[in-house]
């Protein structure tokens, strides 16, 4: 992202900062003397956190072989760059207040992508499985800022997806920047990893040179978004009569992961079961 970009996001959009509980995880994991029960200790001074993480660590996400009753038992059996990755995605939640249809759908769009992502991850490219959940949910965090900032002019936005122009169209017509780099600015700004990083701000530019001359296995991650992105639409977006998703860069993710579009078909079915049986993951 170029400086000129990162100056106009940041002086245009009110970053949040990093959720507070998911800001100490991460600095705990720093440490090398870091364990199970100084991490669970961190954890476990957000009640509503605990939840959502156990919820999710039951669920059959995971398929544990055991009901998972504790923070530190869910450390032990899913490891610490899942839990990591587990509470950097819970942790967002209490950013989406959801007191709009607007702000309700893209919630339920992210966490379809959440979803996608890891279902997709499981065949497709499983050695980005730990990450493929939080990467899919945090996707579209550009999208609720600029919500946030202009609640009725990015409602136009949002409905103009729905005639069929892509919502960075809309934006970059609007601010001069997308939320794909408004995305990219935050999780540089909360120290997420950089896989998250490239994800946020390249999931609608897989014909670009920065997505080119990422590592393979970001490359991947960032095309398993973008594919998870494209599912996620044509499950939940509603189009108006004539029109159709506006989705981008299927064809390229596709390519990336090795993927045909009948076997990508093939699994739509298991992800709508998968966004059902999981919608409460995040409820506390």
């Amino acid at each position: 992202m170029t400086t000129d970009i990162h100056d106009l996001v940041t002086t245009s959009c009110t970053l949040p900062p990093m959720p507070v509980v998911a800001s100490r995880v991460m600095q705990e994991l720093m440490n090398p003397d870091a364990s199970a029960d100084s991490l669970s200790k961190i954890i476990e001074t957000d009640q509503a956190l605990v939840t959502r993480v156990l919820k999710i660590a039951n669920s059959a996400f995971y398929g544990c072989a055991r009901k998972v009753s504790s923070i530190q038992l869910a450390i032990v059996v899913l490891g610490f760059n899942t839990m990591k990755n587990l509470v950097i995605a819970t942790s967002t939640k209490s950013l989406y207040h959801q007191q709009s249809a607007a702000e309700q759908s893209l919630w339920e769009h992210s966490l379809a992508v959440g979803v996608a992502s890891h279902v997709l991850a499981i065949v497709f490219c499983p050695g980005q499985l730990e990450e493929a959940f939080t990467a899919g949910l945090l996707h579209d965090l550009g999208k609720l800022l600029l919500y946030t900032k202009e609640p009725a002019r990015y409602t136009e936005i949002l409905d103009r997806q729905k005639q069929g122009v892509m919502c960075h169209v809309s934006e970059r017509e609007a601010y001069g920047f997308t939320h794909a780099d408004v995305g990219a600015v935050l999780a540089n700004r909360w120290n997420l990893p950089e896989s998250f990083e490239m994800t946020t701000g390249l999931h609608h530019a897989l014909d670009s040179e920065p997505f080119k001359e990422l590592k393979s296995a970001t490359k991947k991650l960032v095309a398993l978004v973008a594919l998870a992105n494209a599912v996620a639409k044509q499950i939940l977006m509603p189009t108006e009569e004539g029109t159709k998703v506006p989705v981008d860069g299927m064809d390229l993710a596709m390519e990336t992961l090795g993927a045909t579009e009948n076997r990508v078909e093939g699994f739509l079915a298991m992800i709508k079961e998968t966004l059902q049986a999981e919608k409460d993951l995040f409820e506390a």
